[in-house]
């Protein structure tokens, strides 16, 4: 079973719509959309394993540019 996760983005000021557009184009990202509310972003990642899934956060989505800080939340359902 894959792991999931919500991934839940603090954006730099006015870049909320850049970093949907390059995490749409990063394997792994299911859905990446602009939000209102406490968060600029939340997007939903998959991967095959929870190795993986932080490598994927960690590696390539933290590092997104104008992305400010994130916090990660494991979907449990189905486990």
């Amino acid at each position: 079973m894959k792991e999931k996760a919500y991934v839940l983005i603090d954006a730099d000021k006015s870049q909320s719509s850049s970093v949907v557009i390059a995490l749409s184009r990063k394997p792994g990202v299911l859905a990446a959309d602009v939000v209102w509310g406490p968060h600029d972003v939340v997007a939903i990642v998959e991967a095959d394993d929870i190795d993986k899934l932080i490598h994927l956060v960690q590696n390539d989505i933290s590092l997104v540019d104008g992305i400010a800080h994130i916090d990660t939340c494991l979907i449990v359902t189905g486990h």
